[in-house]
Formats: structure tokens, C-alpha cells, sequence
């Protein structure tokens, strides 16, 4: 189900080429893998260290990616594909993990229709992120931790995978210690158990110890980007927490259900890792993304409890499928919403027209700016000025800029951006025209940065009177900040008003 869309809705044709991309935030994670396997290092900019990426595991594949002869057309194809199978392979996982739990063969195909048919798994199985990967291995470790506690038999590959969890996410250690906590409390050998925790410590001590030698940092750019010096980061959480009680409001109560009727200290324990992870993410600030991807690759145990629940409650036999019929349909499921996932998104078709365009009509050095550090700058190869500070740690360790609530989008500083850096082009969040009075009500809020960029002196004196027309949802500015600077386009501004309008879709 998930394949066609991520080989047509994941795509478009430009000018005759067939072009892939992922999400923006894993098309950050492409251009340090690209960079990596070019030689400039792991990095966003060449020469700039800055860890913009919280996925370590998953970059260094995709710099395997770039080191096959693939264009940078077809890279994004390779990792699209691999999400669909890690998706795939967590089904079975899944069966498993509810065997564990005591559910049969209706708890079990429940279990997995609930996690084939979810339209936030599946949006993250086509995302091209390592939300998959990462549900993948924290069903496997919950499965063998389950199994191994009821064998007595704890083995030390378990607590290493365990341990791996911080390598697929750098914030999923917090994962691996709350598994940890779930092993020590169902094992009989605690010791033992202990030790073999102190072994899934290798994993992270190793990778904080290159971060610190190679980044000079103790924790990634966007750790403090989105969850430092920033007072309403609590308040954001739960909001972002309760949104998701809400949306899966029934098998949450069926779970909690399941644990007080049964009196199991498997499913006990396991409703506390969910809750002490959901605490984790109010501490934060919860995530900006659609769908959920902080609670995705827990979702599966949160359905396997809920369904166990409803085939052990003490009703007839067509209650129980009434009631997780009406479960499942609770919440958002991809049926409804399938076809229009097989058409590609214009915005993000739009952010591979604008990179493709800034390639072919601007100089190799020029410099852009972008409130969107992905496929503009993957697509481009252009030294990128990242205005919300995904990949800036100057931007990271701001307060937040006019009352904004979204973790990672409320972050700028637009004198510092544009007047101390000096972009050549800057892709703004509009489309020309637009009037005062719009870009006045986003500039405060969560929008902010889109009316304040549009409302800064200097870019209303050096590039708002410069727009380039490419055919998209947003529009490219060149700043002009010397009078010499004008010659620095590839193709000059008159061969754009001619009608070299920028890439065509050409079908799809």
C-alpha cells in the first residue's frame, strides 16, 4: 500500500526528469550524507561543523546512498524504498510483540491492521525519516526484553540494540533508558541485567564522544534550537501531548483499561514506559511535524495493549469486535485520504523546482537563504544561510521570536541573518503579491517569520525590490547589497522576464 506512494506521491517531472525527495528535515539529512560521501566531511555547509541532523544511524546510510553513481534525482528514491521495507519488517515484530502480550490470532491482526492502516505510520513509512527505523528496533528491543525476562536468559546483543536506539534518534536514549528500566524490573537476575545495561551505554558514550570531538558540542544544534531558552516549551508539550491523547483517545483508555483488569506486570510496565515517554515529550516541547512522528514508533505497543484489552474483557464475542472495530475507526486511518497521497505535494514539488532553478541560474559560491533547509539547498548545492536555525548554532540559542509555539520555527533573527551574513538570494514563505495587511497578521505568532522577514529593513531595501519568478509556490529575492553585485547571476534578470520562467512540470 505504502510502495505506489512513495514512488508517485514522493515525485515529480521536470522537465522531463523524474525526481524523488523526501521530507524537508530528511532532506537536511541528505546533504550532510551527500557531503560526507563527497569528502567534504559531515556537514551541512562545507567547512561549517554544525550538527543540523539528530539521526546519526540513519545519515551515515544515506551517505552509502551517495557513494552509488545515482543523480542526486533518483538518491532520494533509494531511501524511500528502505523505508518501506523497515515498515514492512516491523509487521511480524509487531505479531510477536502481541503474542508476548497473551493476545491471539484477533488481537493480533487488529494489532497489525491498526499499524498497516494508520495514516501517521504510514505517513512516516514514506517520509524518507528514521521514524520507521526507529519503531523498527524499539518493537524488537520490547519483544526480546519480554521474551528473554520470561526465559530468565537476558543476552547481551539485546541490551546492545538497546542501546542503538540513541544512534537511530540522538533524543531516543531517553527510550533505551526507560526499556532498560522495564528490563531491570522484569528480570529475575537484576544484576546480571544491569551489567548487560551498562553494555548499551557503549553506543551512546561512543557517539557523544565523537559529537563532542567533531562538533565541540555536548548535544545536537537542534536539541538547542527547540528545547533551550524558550519559556513556554512546557505549555507547547502538552499541547502537542494532549493532541494526541485526543486523536487516539480510545485505545489509550482500552490500554489503561487492560492494565488495571489484567493485574499483568508485563502490560503494567509497559503502560509506564508510554507514560513516563509522554511525560519526555512535555518536557521538550513536543515536535512540529504532522502525525505525531515523536509518539510513532511507540504506537505500536500502545495498539497492542489496547486490543489485548478488548479480546480480554468480559463481554460476548461481538461486543469485543464492535469495540475495536469502533477503535480502529477512531482514528486517522489512510483509507479516506489514499488517493490524494499518490499526487505529488506542490509545496515540496515546488522546493525541488526552486533548488533545481538556483543550480542552473545562480553562481557555484552564491550564497541563499531559506526559512526551509532541505530539498532547497540538497537540489541547489548552494552555501545555505539556515534563517530558522536548524543548522545555525548562533539562530539555536536565541529566546523565542514573537510569541511563537512550534519548536524549531520560532527561532530567528533576521538582522543577524541578513545583515551579518549577506545572503545573495533569499527564498521567501510568500508568493508575490501579497498585501500589508497579510504579512501584518503573520507577524506575530506561530508565523512570525514569515511577515517579520518581509517587514525587515534590509530586506525590504536590498531584496523585496529584487524578485526572480519561478513558477512556484514562493518567491526567490536576489539582494542586491553593492552596486556590483548585480552581474552575479548566471542568467541575468531580463532572460527570467523573457520567460525563462524556471522548471515545468511535465507529467507525472
Amino acid at each position: 500500500m505504502m510502495l505506489p506512494v512513495a514512488l508517485k506521491g514522493r515525485s515529480d517531472t521536470l522537465d522531463g526528469v523524474r525526481y524523488w525527495w523526501l521530507a524537508d528535515d530528511a532532506m537536511i539529512s541528505m546533504r550532510y550524507g551527500r557531503n560526507l560521501a563527497e569528502g567534504l566531511g559531515l556537514v551541512w555547509n562545507a567547512g561549517e561543523r554544525v550538527e543540523g541532523y539528530t539521526n546519526l544511524l540513519w545519515t551515515l546510510f544515506m551517505a552509502l546512498v551517495h557513494l552509488t553513481p545515482l543523480p542526486d534525482s533518483k538518491t532520494s528514491l533509494v531511501v524511500l524504498l528502505a523505508n518501506v521495507v523497515i515498515a514492512a519488517a516491523t509487521v511480524p515484530l509487531i505479531g510477536w510483540l502481541v503474542r508476548l502480550l497473551g493476545g491471539g490470532a484477533w488481537a493480533t491482526g487488529a494489532t497489525l491492521a491498526a499499524y498497516v492502516l494508520g495514516a501517521d505510520t504510514s505517513y512516516f513509512a514514506t517520509s524518507g525519516m528514521e521514524t520507521s527505523l526507529l519503531g523498527f528496533l524499539v518493537v524488537l528491543c520490547v519483544c526480546r526484553v519480554l521474551e528473554e525476562s520470561r526465559s530468565g536468559t537476558p543476552r547481551a546483543a539485546t541490551y546492545l540494540a538497546i542501546g542503538a536506539l540513541g544512534l537511530v534518534r540522538a533524543d531516543a536514549v531517553i527510550l533505551s533508558g526507560l526499556v532498560c528500566g522495564a528490563s531491570l524490573v522484569l528480570n529475575r537476575d537484576r544484576k546480571q541485567v544491569a551489567y548487560y545495561c551498562l553494555l548499551a551505554l557503549a553506543p551512546v558514550i561512543a557517539s557523544e564522544t565523537f559529537r563532542i570531538l567533531y562538533y565541540g558540542e555536548p548535544l545536537p544544534n537542534t536539541a538547542y534550537l527547540k528545547a533551550t531558552n524558550w519559556d513556554g516549551r512546557y505549555a507547547a508539550g502538552l499541547r502537542y501531548v494532549s493532541g494526541f491523547a485526543r486523536t487516539y483517545a480510545l485505545p489509550c483508555i482500552l490500554a489503561a483499561v487492560g492494565v488495571g483488569l489484567s493485574g499483568s506486570r508485563v502490560r503494567l510496565v509497559l503502560g509506564s514506559v508510554l507514560l513516563f515517554y509522554a511525560a519526555y515529550v512535555v518536557y521538550v516541547g513536543g515536535d512540529m511535524f504532522p502525525s505525531y512522528r515523536f509518539f510513532v514508533p511507540v504506537i505500536p505497543v500502545l495498539w497492542a495493549l489496547a486490543f489485548v484489552a478488548v479480546q480480554d474483557l468480559p463481554t460476548p464475542k461481538v461486543h469485543r469486535l464492535a469495540i475495536g472495530a469502533l477503535c480502529l475507526l477512531s482514528v486517522p486511518i489512510i483509507v479516506w485520504t489514499y488517493p490524494s497521497l499518490l499526487s505529488p505535494s506542490p509545496p515540496e514539488s515546488g522546493d525541488v523546482q526552486i533548488g533545481l532553478y538556483l543550480k542552473e541560474n545562480t553562481p557555484p559560491d552564491a550564497v541563499v537563504a531559506d526559512t526551509a533547509a532541505g530539498s532547497v539547498f540538497y537540489f541547489s548545492r548552494r552555501t545555505g544561510v539556515d534563517l530558522l536555525g536548524k543548522t545555525d548554532p548562533y539562530i539555536a540559542r536565541q529566546a523565542p521570536a514573537a510569541g511563537g509555539m512550534v519548536p524549531g520555527h520560532n527561532k530567528f533573527d533576521y538582522s543577524y541573518s541578513l545583515d551579518e551574513r549577506r545572503p545573495e538570494y533569499v527564498v521567501s514563505v510568500f508568493l508575490l503579491p501579497v498585501s500589508e495587511e497579510d504579512m501584518l497578521a503573520l507577524s506575530t505568532g506561530d508565523a512570525a517569520y514569515v511577515g517579520q522577514l518581509y517587514f525587515h529593513p534590509s530586506f525590504q531595501e536590498h531584496c523585496l525590490p529584487n524578485p526572480l519568478i519561478t513558477d512556484t509556490w514562493r518567491t526567490i529575492f536576489r539582494c542586491v547589497w553593492s552596486p556590483t553585485q548585480g552581474s552575479r547571476l548566471a542568467n541575468p534578470p531580463s532572460d527570467v522576464r523573457k520567460g525563462r520562467r524556471g522548471l515545468r512540470r511535465t507529467g507525472r
